[in-house]
């Protein structure tokens, strides 16, 4: 009796057998409520790299608009600068002939003078067709002071780099000369423009004697 008992509970009902390939674990459980496990895929971390590399293109994208941001202006105003040059930079250069009166070269003088209307100019240069070069006066106190001279018919005395800068009225000339042979209406050597004094040949001279000197060219840059 108890051995049958003992066989009857060892028996097993197929119902109750896991199926292998079956990923049900109870009785009777339909297949499609298999519990389903996801795989692991490698979307996301494509996801991420797509968006690092986004993100550093935006940024070199940005960092260059910012420098051209910087860079374009810098650009514009230096090439505006170098197109339009000082808005005080004005010149005088006029022919003169040896033993002549010099009338229209005094109209011109008295109408250059007259524009020198500028609070503060930083560069001279007095050069010819005896010297293209010429010399050149680089302290803005002396060169503004010069021009004011120049404007008012006023006297001017400065020394810079051993050179005599002088301004002022020769003959009642009015404007008056500037001269860097140290005195108002020598005959000396060196650069002198006097292109209103009414007397032939007075007009002055480059790298040469201020009466009487060779025809050349004067001329007179300031900014």
């Amino acid at each position: 009796m108890s051995n049958k008992v003992r066989s009857k509970d060892l028996t097993l009902n197929p119902s109750q057998l896991v199926d292998k390939n079956s990923h049900s674990y109870s009785k009777g459980a339909p297949a499609d409520s298999a519990i389903d496990i996801p795989s692991v895929s490698s979307k996301p971390n494509s996801k991420c790299s797509v968006s690092r590399v986004l993100c550093i293109q935006g940024l070199i994208i940005l960092f260059l608009l910012t420098l051209a941001a910087v860079i374009i202006p810098i650009v514009v105003l230096v090439m505006d600068t170098t197109n339009r040059g000082s808005p005080c930079a004005t010149t005088y250069s006029q022919s003169f002939v040896y033993n002549t009166i010099p009338t229209t070269q005094c109209a011109a003088w008295q109408t250059f003078t007259s524009t020198l209307t500028c609070t503060k100019y930083t560069l001279l240069r007095m050069y010819g067709s005896n010297d293209p070069v010429g010399i050149t006066l680089t302290d803005p106190s002396i060169v503004t002071a010069i021009a004011v001279g120049l404007r008012y018919n006023t006297t001017i005395s400065a020394t810079s780099n051993g050179v005599n800068w002088r301004v002022g009225s020769c003959w009642w000339s009015v404007p008056g000369e500037i001269t860097t042979v140290g005195s108002i209406c020598s005959n000396s050597y060196g650069y002198t423009i006097r292109p209103c004094v009414a007397y032939a040949g007075y007009w002055g001279g480059i790298l040469t004697q201020s009466c009487y000197g060779a025809s050349q060219t004067l001329s007179l840059y300031l900014e």
